[in-house]
């Protein structure tokens, strides 16, 4: 199972990553229609009359055996993902993620320094002065020193 060992290239592991998503996508959708299924078969035994109470017996005994299965096809699932999280390609492309949001995150704080920088002192306090914070009904609030 060592699979995540030849995957080199990060194109390869967001590949794989999203496989995994469709996959754990896959299981969850099985695993709801088997527990409806499962929820209607049985309300159907408990009211069934003789003739049908076999036949619906024989459909939950499916239903078992399919939710057995699904069980199988999820700790595969799961041992997958736990590889691929521990790949080093895995953790590369985390890092790279986390350094692209922060140089966004930078880059956000750059545009509003930006923004304040071209703003001299006197258009700023004259900016502040209009702002509804220095008014008290309609007209300035002045400073006592």
């Amino acid at each position: 199972m060592q699979i995540l060992i030849l995957l080199s290239s990060l194109t390869q592991v967001v590949r794989f990553a999203n496989s995994l998503i469709d996959a754990r996508n896959e299981l969850q959708h099985k695993a709801d229609v088997i527990q409806r299924k499962f929820v209607i078969t049985k309300a159907l035994l408990c009211k069934a009359d003789r003739s049908s109470f076999d036949r619906l017996h024989q459909q939950i005994y499916k239903l078992e055996l399919e939710q057995k299965r699904l069980e199988e096809d999820a700790f595969v699932y799961n041992s997958l993902q736990y590889q691929l999280k521990l790949s080093p390609a895995y953790k590369k492309m985390l890092e790279l993620g986390a350094c692209t949001e922060k140089a966004k995150q930078c880059e956000q704080v750059d545009n509003i320094d930006d923004e304040f920088a071209d703003i001299s002192f006197e258009e700023l306090l004259a900016q502040e002065k209009k702002d509804s914070f220095w008014q008290k009904n309609g007209k300035s609030r002045v400073c006592s020193s």
